[in-house]
């Protein structure tokens, strides 16, 4: 899997999980609600994108 479509699932897995916390917002859930498992989803997107680049950074690139 290319770095472009890693960063591209990424966006995309973001940009859910905050049209999510909007859908909750202007449903009127509490914050208590939908904060934590927001902040928990954003914590794990992050970490696959780490995993996902590590992953697929082929040995001895030094593209910096």
């Amino acid at each position: 899997m290319s770095r472009i479509k890693i960063f591209v699932i990424y966006t995309v897995v973001d940009l859910l999980i905050v049209a999510g916390v909007l859908w909750c917002f202007f449903q009127r859930w509490p914050v208590s609600r939908y904060l934590m498992p927001a902040a928990i989803l954003f914590v794990l997107n992050g970490a696959w994108l780490v995993v996902a680049a590590i992953k697929n950074t082929p040995p001895g690139d030094a593209s910096s």
